[in-house]
């Protein structure tokens, strides 16, 4: 046989030894995008996030769980945080841009579409029916996410007295920034003698002057709305504190009922859980149900005020960690303090479920929707089901 005739089936060879090709942008966005429109349930979309990452190859299985532990331990929605964290190794700060915006697009855009609808047909009885039949499921939603916060963070007799205490602080009127700033720093104190498993992050170096330039561009936001907008800047702040004390997505609930309806009185504590209860209709992220109270607040710039604003800070936060997240994350003073941050979520969020709670005009059938939501919900009944028929029995029933 002539070397000419050889060289085909050694070109072919030599292709298949190749590795992959880099993604494109446009790829990370597209796989990130149908993931934010298909996916429902907090964390129920973890499992589809990650066929989604793997089956590409974008991480391996270790990467993956790498990923998710450096996400879980700085505020922000996790798995928005996971979309951009995926695309920053992979083509860096405009990847992270692509996963951090694909993901988030389709429930932004249909929460303020529902927003919007809502705020068009309150008051109508059929809507009034609907939204009491969603509101127990909600509360359903709350219970469970009590149980899951508590499962994951509060075994053992110190962690349930700081879930207990969390939860009587917010009952008794302080400010959730205050409770989750006290957990840190007693955490240290109060856990020092655990001592958690190192983490090893692959190098994804984040560029410096890309990051400068997306700060000076949220700088220039506030500083516009300060001048023309003062509602809009308000409503920016709000978020952004909301997005720093939110761990794990549901736990932007305490932050949001706290600004929302205690400290700046924009609605009623029965107006958010209808809000919370759009945002269980949606796919994608729960933490964009901000994007409601924005609308009640400010119409479609409100919405899209609040959708930006309660992912800035921790998007910043996690560029920031990246590139020191081994040595971060092998300190165990930080591990304690945020062992005593996660610690205090479940009481908060019990928190607002007891004050929602309280907001509602019960009746035994509000009562068993409710158990009866909470219950499906335990047995992995899929959320959007849950909340479907909550409607349908609130237009049936209610």
């Amino acid at each position: 046989m002539s070397p000419g005739s050889q060289s085909p089936q050694a070109d072919t060879t030599s292709d298949t030894c190749l590795p992959p090709a880099r993604p494109s942008l446009a790829d990370i966005f597209r796989c990130f995008l149908r993931v934010g429109a298909t996916a429902y349930g907090g964390p129920a979309m973890m499992p589809l996030m990650r066929d989604h990452i793997l089956k590409r190859g974008w991480l391996d299985d270790e990467g993956f769980k790498v990923g998710l532990a450096v996400c879980q331990a700085i505020p922000g929605g996790t798995l928005m945080q996971m979309a951009a964290y995926t695309g920053l190794v992979l083509r860096g700060l405009p990847g992270a841009l692509a996963g951090f915006f694909g993901f988030a697009v389709p429930a932004c855009l249909l929460i303020t579409a529902l927003s919007a609808l809502y705020h068009a047909m309150q008051g109508v009885s059929l809507t009034t029916s609907a939204m009491a039949g969603l509101s127990s499921v909600v509360l359903g939603i709350i219970a469970l996410a009590v149980y899951d916060f508590w499962l994951k963070y509060a075994h053992g007799p110190r962690r349930v007295v700081m879930t207990g205490l969390a939860c009587a602080l917010f009952l008794s009127g302080v400010s959730p920034a205050w409770i989750i700033l006290g957990a840190a720093l007693v955490g240290p104190v109060v856990f020092r003698d655990e001592t958690a498993p190192p983490v090893r992050l692959p190098e994804s170096p984040v560029p410096v002057r890309g990051v400068l330039l997306l700060a000076a561009l949220g700088l220039a936001w506030l500083a516009a709305t300060f001048a023309a907008a003062p509602l809009l800047f308000t409503l920016s702040l709000s978020m952004a504190k909301s997005d720093l004390m939110a761990f794990g997505g549901y736990g932007v609930f305490p932050a949001l009922y706290h600004e929302a309806v205690d400290l700046h009185q924009w609605m009623s504590a029965a107006t958010f859980m209808d809000g919370m209860a759009l945002a269980q209709v949606t796919p994608g992220p729960f933490m964009l149900g901000a994007c409601f109270v924005g609308y009640h607040i400010a119409g479609l710039l409100g919405a899209l005020t609040a959708g930006v604003w309660i992912f800035t800070p921790s998007f910043f936060i996690l560029m920031l960690t990246v590139p020191h997240a081994n040595r971060l994350l092998g300190w165990q003073p930080f591990r304690r303090a945020l062992a005593g941050v996660l610690s205090t979520l479940g009481g908060l969020i019990l928190a607002v479920g007891i004050e929602l709670a309280r907001s509602m005009q019960w009746s035994w059938l509000k009562a068993a929707l409710c158990v009866a939501a909470t219950i499906a919900l335990y047995k992995r009944v899929d959320p959007i089901w849950v909340v479907l028929c909550g409607v349908g029995l609130g237009l049936w029933l209610l």
